[in-house]
């Protein structure tokens, strides 16, 4: 980890960089203005914001990188406005090296876990990328069928995009209040139809909720139905014949007339019309 002081109080800047050398086992440099340190790199600036020049040039160019601004007085324009530029944090002077390091600490942690966070991101995304899908108008609590697992998969994902929350996992089975006192989160439930609990639906129903029930679970009928387009058939998953039939028809009914396609599904054209009007499938004319 390399450190850059920017501070003109020499013995200030030296017993920062000795702690933090001798704590984080960090290199670090000092420099006396921000004209000297707007071509180097480093993982960390400490910033003195009463030098001569121009700071908020110096935030917008650097801010990238973790920003730490040593102030005597808190002001709008050496803090508020350096923060609304990029800056992360400040320390007012005096301050002991121990809340230095607490806070280097704790920004190092956010932005490993804000990377992390946003390569799993990008690595759903890309799993996820040959399901073309439309959200429908939904209204919580909804209840889905199981469908193809990639299917659920990116429905619950794009609620949660939509919602700008976070998906919690919910075992009915072990079912427990203190899980959906959690805020901004999407409850994706699963194994309703193995505790069929009036009190329990009733409460779960109460937040953003998504119920996942069985293909043939008919005690609840209002479920949403998901339609989506998928670029590539997944070979790991086995769909029933009617999923098979509704797949193909949903998949490929623009790219042959309804003739041909039927005689692919080998069945009638009147037996295509008759499962168009079954799934809810429209062909765009």
């Amino acid at each position: 980890m390399k450190i850059i002081i920017v501070e003109n109080e020499l013995y200030l800047a030296q017993s920062i960089q000795n702690n933090l050398s001798e704590k984080l086992k960090a290199t670090c440099e000092i420099y006396g203005s921000y004209a000297e340190v707007i071509e180097k790199d480093a993982d960390i600036f400490i910033v003195n914001t009463n030098l001569q020049g121009n700071l908020i040039n110096f935030v917008k160019e650097k801010k990238d990188k973790i920003i730490i601004l040593l102030v005597p007085y808190v002001t709008y324009s050496n803090v508020t406005q350096p923060i609304e530029e990029g800056a992360d944090d400040y320390l007012q002077k005096p301050f002991t090296i121990e809340e230095l390091v607490r806070k280097i600490k704790h920004l190092k942690e956010y932005y490993t876990l804000k990377e992390k966070i946003k390569k799993l991101e990008n690595f759903i995304e890309f799993i996820l990328k040959d399901i073309e899908m439309t959200l429908p108008k939904y209204s919580f609590p909804i209840f889905i069928k199981s469908s193809p697992t990639k299917t659920i998969e990116k429905f619950v994902y794009e609620i949660a995009k939509a919602e700008n929350a976070l998906i919690e996992i919910v075992d009915l089975t072990k079912f427990n209040k203190k899980t959906f006192k959690k805020k901004n989160r999407i409850f994706f439930c699963i194994n309703y139809d193995k505790v069929e609990n009036e009190e329990i639906l009733n409460y779960i129903s109460k937040f953003k909720s998504i119920i996942l029930l069985p293909k043939n679970y008919e005690k609840i009928t209002k479920c949403l139905e998901i339609e989506a387009n998928t670029k590539n058939f997944f070979d790991e998953e086995i769909l029933s014949i009617e999923e098979y039939i509704k797949f193909i028809i949903t998949t490929h009914q623009h790219k042959f007339p309804d003739t041909e396609l039927s005689k692919k599904l080998g069945i009638s054209r009147k037996s295509l019309w008759e499962k168009r009007k079954k799934y809810g499938i429209y062909k765009q004319k």
